[in-house]
C-alpha cells in the first residue's frame, strides 16, 4: 500500500481543497461588503461599525487559536490540506477526528499512523465530508420547522429535548472512548489518555460553573487532549 500521507499532503490535495476555500473567501467578502453597505443605509455611524468590527475580530482570536491547536492533531493523521479545509469550514476537531476514526474502522483499520492505509484515509475523508452535509441540508430546509420538531420530540416538555440530545451525544462518544480502552492492560496507554482527558474536562467544567469563564468552552477540548496525551506518555 502506498504511504497514505504522501497522498494526504500531495499537490493534488492542496489543489482540491483550494476550490472550497476560495468559495468561502468569496462568501466572507460578500458578507462583509453587504454588511457595511446595509449598515450605512440603516444610518449606523462609521464609528459604530468600526467598533463592532474590532470587537468581533478580538473575540474571534481565542476560538481561532484553539481551532489552530486542534488542527495540529488532525494534520498528524489526515494531512495538512484536509485539516485546513475541514477546520476552516466546520471548526470542530472532535467531530472531524471521530468521523475519520469511524471511516477508518469501517474498512477494518485502526485510526493510527502505523495502521492507516490509503483506502482507510479516503474512507475517513468521505465520512468527515458526508457526515456534515446533513447540517447544511437540515438548516436550509427545516429551520422553520425546528420549533414544531422540538415540541413533538419533547412531548410538550421543553426541558426534555436538551436532555435527549445530551444523552445521544454522550452515548456516541462513550462508545468510541471505551472501545479504545480495551483490552484493559498496563501497556494500553489509551486508558491513561482517557482518564487524564476526562479528569481535565471535569476540573475545567467545575471551575467554569463558579467563574463563568467564556474561554473554557473554546479551550477545554484542546487542553484535555494535550493533558491526555501527556498522561499517556508519563504513565
Amino acid at each position: 500500500m502506498q504511504d497514505y500521507l504522501s497522498i494526504a499532503n500531495s499537490g493534488l490535495m492542496w489543489a482540491a481543497v483550494s476550490v472550497p476555500m476560495a468559495v468561502m473567501a468569496v462568501q466572507v467578502y460578500l458578507l462583509l461588503t453587504r454588511s457595511l453597505k446595509d449598515g450605512k443605509r440603516m444610518g449606523i455611524k462609521n464609528e459604530q461599525i468600526t467598533s463592532a468590527v474590532i470587537a468581533s475580530a478580538t473575540a474571534s482570536v481565542g476560538p481561532s487559536v484553539s481551532i489552530l491547536a486542534g488542527m495540529v492533531s488532525l494534520m498528524v493523521m489526515m494531512g495538512a490540506p484536509i485539516a485546513w479545509m475541514r477546520l476552516s469550514y466546520i471548526g470542530a476537531v472532535m467531530y472531524e477526528m471521530t468521523s475519520a476514526d469511524v471511516g477508518a474502522q469501517a474498512v477494518g483499520v485502526a485510526f493510527e499512523q502505523s495502521s492507516m492505509t490509503a483506502e482507510a484515509y479516503a474512507n475517513g475523508v468521505w465520512a468527515m465530508t458526508l457526515g456534515s452535509i446533513g447540517w447544511i441540508l437540515v438548516a436550509g430546509l427545516f429551520t422553520h420547522k425546528i420549533d414544531f420538531l422540538r415540541t413533538k420530540l419533547a412531548g410538550g416538555n421543553s426541558k426534555a429535548l436538551p436532555i435527549i440530545t445530551a444523552a445521544a451525544t454522550l452515548g456516541c462518544y462513550c462508545s468510541l472512548t471505551f472501545d479504545k480502552m480495551y483490552p484493559v492492560a498496563a501497556e494500553n496507554k489509551n486508558i491513561y489518555a482517557v482518564i487524564g482527558g476526562a479528569l481535565t474536562i471535569l476540573v475545567l467544567s467545575t471551575w467554569n460553573k463558579k467563574r463563568k469563564a467564556k474561554w473554557v468552552s473554546n479551550w477545554s477540548a484542546t487542553i484535555a487532549m494535550v493533558i491526555g496525551v501527556a498522561c499517556a506518555c508519563i504513565f
